[in-house]
């Protein structure tokens, strides 16, 4: 096997919670050595949801320091001296008073990538402003009542604030350690939640600004949502445009009356259309229904359970799940998706304990730095 292609980079996290350990499970991963510096005590906050600390911190090493006492402070520099990014999801401010700021540690050391991730950004009247993922999306214009609606809402399950500035982060520290190797200069990465959010809703942003027309996300057409079949089952239709799959749909399901209309057409009868698709629908099983429209080519797909997407064949075949031994016996995980000419990411430990790795990395710096 080739080696993993972030093999060599040292990363050390000072990221909490979610996004900052998302992004360097990523990273981990890919090969990158990647070192929580953990407070003393709980260390991350998020150890207290045992699940999900495993999730993100797997392929990680844990070393536990004081930050505000002289021997912590004086630790975790003697491992920025050995480390080529920092990653940190304070919010502005914390790290200069804790002395390790980017302008610190890249005087320190000029090819040091630093990394910080916070809700909304580095400079600006928010900056300093707590916000978790639900007000981060908010923000961003995500979950608005229209006016004269109460506002209600059901929370989204996904923290897609945190999600996206974890993906940005990972980007940006790949892109920086490239542009390292041409200059030899390292940068300092400014990730703001809502800043990442915001680049997300790019297609309703961009046509107002510009008084261009809106293309309506979810589409409008009939052809396009959940669906109840015969045998009590779910399965989602995916027509978004696409005419010649509608004319397939409707000569399947028998209402070719319909097959000749245009996206326009379909938007504008979508009520109608509806109710008929969903009496079609409800009188075929769910495995006729499956395989039918597998055969004509119609965008669709299965409405799975989580415990079912564990087991879905296509996400087996694509080796989407592996199982790693540790001190918490046998452990199953979710790998990171990109492959390289079929090679995935390696999965070779499970999350650490608590300072688990301190005295075997501290030794490991006071070695390499004598030399």
């Amino acid at each position: 096997m080739a080696p993993l292609p972030l093999a060599g980079v040292r990363i050390l996290s000072l990221a909490e919670q979610y996004p900052g350990p998302y992004a360097t499970m990523l990273l981990a991963d890919l090969g990158a050595d990647v070192i929580m510096v953990e407070r003393p005590g709980n260390g991350d906050p998020s150890r207290r949801f045992t699940g999900l600390f495993a999730s993100f911190n797997r392929n990680k090493r844990s070393v536990v320091l004081d930050l505000k006492s002289e021997s912590g402070h004086a630790g975790f520099l003697r491992l920025v001296d050995t480390a080529d990014v920092v990653v940190e999801g304070y919010r502005p401010g914390v790290m200069a008073r804790l002395k390790i700021s980017a302008e610190i540690l890249r005087a320190r050391k000029p090819s040091l990538v630093f990394a910080s991730i916070s809700s909304f950004g580095q400079n600006g009247p928010n900056a300093k402003v707590a916000g978790h993922d639900l007000s981060i999306q908010a923000a961003a214009g995500m979950i608005a009542v229209p006016p004269g609606q109460e506002a209600s809402l059901v929370l989204p399950m996904l923290p897609l604030a945190d999600i996206s500035s974890a993906m940005f982060a990972a980007l940006g520290i790949v892109t920086a350690l490239f542009a390292r190797t041409r200059s030899g200069a390292g940068t300092h990465i400014d990730v703001s939640m809502l800043d990442s959010l915001v680049s997300w809703m790019t297609p309703f942003l961009v046509p107002p600004m510009n008084q261009l027309p809106t293309r309506p996300l979810p589409p409008p057409d009939p052809g396009y949502g959940l669906f109840a079949t015969a045998d009590g089952r779910q399965i989602t239709l995916s027509v978004a445009g696409e005419d010649h799959m509608w004319t397939a749909l409707c000569n399947l399901l028998g209402m070719r009356r319909f097959a000749g209309l245009s996206e326009q057409e379909r938007w504008a009868r979508a009520a109608e259309i509806d109710s008929l698709l969903r009496v079609a629908i409800a009188r075929i099983p769910y495995d006729d229904l499956y395989r039918d429209l597998e055969a004509r080519g119609i965008a669709f797909g299965p409405v799975r359970q989580l415990r079912d997407v564990v087991e879905d064949p296509q996400l087996l075949a694509r080796r989407m799940f592996t199982e790693v031994a540790g001190a918490h016996g046998t452990q199953r995980f979710v790998r990171q998706p990109l492959m390289f000419d079929r090679q995935v990411g390696a999965i070779v430990r499970q999350a650490p304990e608590l300072g688990q790795h301190t005295a075997e990395v501290m030794d490991a710096v006071a070695v390499k730095l004598a030399a």
